[in-house]
């Protein structure tokens, strides 16, 4: 069945009124493919959606959808289900959802919770959005370590139901003060009567509340945790950070980065009006438009060479061309091995290094081919050594800038893909026009006499 298809249909069980056509809809495929059919409708028919189907099967659905249409839909539904609702859902969602939310629609909400679950929605929200408090799910199982296996299991079956995750269970004093961590296999294989503090790890890598998001997704990366415990200052457990929702963060740092390489706003979707599109990509295009001129200024000192050997405005072009891609590659290379935390500070003066070393051998080899074609194509040797020099000399100022571009930013707390490729290329147009042009003038008389 297409989409479309199950969108019609979805439409006519809610005309209907037929529950049970409902729940067969959303029972046999995977909650969030049941999310793209049901994202398709309007908001007050997701609403009359949620109160046939009953929250806690609508749920598992509705948390799927994306968080605007959550909130619209959500304004349809009647109190009793809207209460219902916001006291089913996991904490960290829920918190999500209600910070997304005008200030109005807000505090509506969080008169329906719970008061346990009001006080920990906005205990969750006051993290900043860059956080680990902002992220975590207090959602999460707990032992004590004198509990013996037998007793620990069924306490872990007991809580099952109601945590986001049960792969990791961490072991707490009476304090909540995290001790260990024992993994439901290591549960499941140890002898009944062992103590659950003879069984846990006792090196568990935890986070502070306040710490980078960034700095967690990568040290759940590097170490393949599923979930990575968060404490206070006093090493009591705050909540946990699972890996969905740590792969979501590094799916939005990943298109942050690439919307900033091509100098884009992340606020712009595929689906954003089209004014809004304009107004976004706008500010960078006359930014660009800027640093355009730089390099036209300098073509434009050179303009009475270039009008005695006419051959010199198709080759530099070539230079410039060869200069930004090579500024771009490095450019890519150092930003993704920053956002992947595999470059420090004490590096930079050997990658600055490395990234010249390969552009000066690129432009060693590339510009032998060029030069070759040039001298085969106009029949002048020193054209093709201009074309040489000026490759080899604006390849290594690309490998120089794609590097220390990125480092200057990061250096001055700024996002190093924030309009690098801008300055990358403004520095590879205005470098290869001006060593390809002030070599032209140095032997135009070699070149006047021959070139057209």
């Amino acid at each position: 069945m297409t989409l479309p298809e199950k969108v019609l249909l979805l439409r006519e069980f809610i005309a209907d009124g037929d529950r049970n056509g409902l729940v067969g809809e959303i029972a046999e495929p995977h909650p969030a493919d049941a999310a793209e059919a049901l994202g398709l409708l309007e908001p007050e028919e997701i609403a009359r959606f949620v109160e046939m189907v009953g929250t806690a099967d609508a749920l598992q659905v509705f948390e799927f959808l994306p968080f605007e249409t959550q909130k619209e839909a959500l304004k349809h539904l009647d109190r009793p289900t809207l209460a219902h609702l916001m006291n089913t859902m996991s904490p960290d969602d829920r918190a999500d959802l209600v910070e997304e939310l005008d200030d109005e629609f807000q505090e509506r909400l969080l008169s329906l919770l719970l008061r346990h679950e009001r006080e920990n929605v906005l205990r969750l929200i006051k993290y900043p959005d860059d956080t680990a408090g902002a992220h975590m799910t207090t959602d999460y199982a707990i032992l004590r370590p004198d509990s013996d296996v037998q007793t620990a299991l069924e306490q872990v079956r007991l809580q099952a139901a109601t945590k986001e995750t049960i792969y990791y269970i961490y072991v707490v004093d009476a304090a909540r003060r995290l001790q260990g961590l024992v993994s439901l296999r290591d549960l499941i294989v140890a002898r009944r009567h062992s103590r659950v503090g003879d069984i846990m790890s006792k090196q568990v890598i935890s986070v502070k509340a306040d710490e980078d998001i960034e700095d967690v997704a990568k040290l759940s990366s590097r170490y393949d945790f599923l979930a990575v415990p968060v404490l206070d200052d006093s090493g009591r457990m705050l909540g946990i950070i699972t890996f969905d929702d740590l792969y979501d963060v590094i799916t939005e740092e990943a298109t942050e980065d690439m919307y900033h390489l091509a100098n884009l706003d992340t606020d712009e979707k595929i689906d954003s009006p089209l004014l809004r599109s304009v107004k976004l990509r706008l500010p960078w295009l006359l930014s660009n438009l800027g640093t355009c001129l730089v390099p036209a200024y300098v073509v434009s000192l050179f303009s009475g060479t270039i009008q005695d050997a006419v051959a010199l405005a198709s080759l530099m072009l070539i230079v410039a061309s060869l200069g930004g891609n090579a500024g771009n590659q490095s450019l890519t290379v150092v930003v993704r091995a920053m956002a992947l935390g595999q470059i420090n500070m004490a590096q930079n003066r050997r990658v600055l290094t490395k990234q010249v070393a390969i552009g000066m051998f690129n432009g060693v080899i590339a510009g032998l081919v060029i030069a070759c074609i040039a001298f085969f194509w106009f029949g002048n040797p020193w054209l093709g050594l201009i074309v040489w020099l000026a490759l080899v000399g604006n390849l290594i100022i690309a490998g120089l800038f794609g590097a220390m571009v990125p480092i200057v930013l990061r250096r001055l707390k700024l996002d190093p893909a924030l309009g690098s490729s801008i300055f990358v290329t403004t520095a590879t147009d205005v470098g290869g026009y001006s060593i390809f042009l002030s070599l032209a003038v140095l032997v135009l008389p070699h070149l006047t006499g021959t070139l057209p």
